[in-house]
C-alpha cells in the first residue's frame, strides 16, 4: 500500500521490517527489489534479488527480477544467461520460457526462440502467454502455415471465453508487430492475433510490477489470478 501511494521510504521500513521478522521468506525480498528498480537504486534492487536467489532458487520470478536489473543497468549479455540460469533452477516456470525466448527474438534467433516456446508449452499448455508470444514470432516472419497450425492448437485447449482477448493485450500485440516489420500484415495473421489472449508479457511481467501485488501473488495459484485479471479488464 506504501509503494502504491508513493510512500517509498515507509515501504522500505515496513520490508526491513519484514526481512528481520521473517529472513528467509523470499517473496519480501523480491518486492523490495522491485521497489528499488523502479527508484533507480540499482545496487540495491541486485543485493536483494540476490538475498532472494541465496535463499531460494527454484522461483522463477527472482530470475526475472534479477534480469530485469542487469537490463535495467545495461548488462545485456548478462539478461540471457540469467534467464539461462534461472531455467536450470526453474524448469517449469512458463514466464522463463517467455523471457527467454523475447530475448532470443531480439538477438533474431528466430529458432531457438520457437523451440524455447514450444518446450514452455510442453511443460505447461495451459499458459496463455506461451501461445501470444509464439504467435506473435510466427507472424513477424509471415509464417502463415505455422500461425494456422497455432491456431488449431489453441482452439483445443482453450475455450471461447479464454481465449478472449483484452484491448490492452492486442494493443500491446498490434505495437510490437508493427515495430517488427513495415509491410502489412496478412488477414490470417490479424485474425490469430485477435484470438490468442496475454495475460502479461515481460515487460508487464516486471517493468511494471506492483511490489504490493508481488507479495500476494507469489504463493497464489495462477489460474485464480487470471480470473481476476480477466474479470478486471
Amino acid at each position: 500500500m506504501e509503494s502504491r501511494s508513493g510512500n517509498y521510504e515507509a515501504a522500505r521500513a515496513l520490508f526491513a521490517a519484514g526481512v528481520i521478522k521473517c529472513p528467509n521468506h523470499v517473496p519480501i525480498y523480491q518486492a523490495w527489489a522491485c521497489l528499488e528498480l523502479r527508484s533507480e537504486n540499482l545496487e540495491k534492487a541486485r543485493t536483494l534479488i540476490s538475498e532472494a536467489l541465496t535463499r531460494e532458487k527454484n522461483q522463477g520470478s527472482s530470475w526475472l527480477v534479477a534480469a530485469k536489473i542487469e537490463e535495467a543497468s545495461g548488462n545485456s549479455g548478462l539478461v540471457g544467461l540469467i534467464l539461462q540460469r534461472g531455467l536450470e533452477h526453474a524448469p517449469h516456470s512458463a514466464k522463463l520460457y517467455c523471457a527467454l525466448a523475447e530475448y532470443e527474438v531480439n538477438r533474431g534467433k528466430i529458432d531457438v526462440a520457437r523451440a524455447l516456446l514450444e518446450k514452455g508449452l510442453e511443460i505447461d499448455p495451459f499458459h496463455a502467454p506461451l501461445y501470444h508470444s509464439l504467435a506473435e514470432l510466427e507472424a513477424r516472419i509471415f509464417n502463415i502455415a505455422g500461425l494456422a497450425k497455432l491456431n488449431k492448437r489453441a482452439a483445443e485447449v482453450f475455450n471461447s471465453n479464454a481465449l478472449e482477448p483484452s484491448a490492452a493485450s492486442m494493443q500491446l500485440l498490434g505495437n510490437k508487430l508493427r515495430k517488427s516489420s513495415e509491410r502489412k500484415l496478412p488477414t490470417s495473421v490479424a485474425t490469430l492475433a485477435n484470438m490468442i489472449s496475454v495475460e502479461l508479457d515481460i515487460e508487464e511481467a516486471i517493468s511494471d510490477i506492483d511490489p504490493d501485488m508481488l507479495i500476494e501473488r507469489m504463493n497464489r495459484p495462477e489460474d485464480n489470478i487470471l480470473e481476476e485479471e480477466q474479470e478486471s479488464s
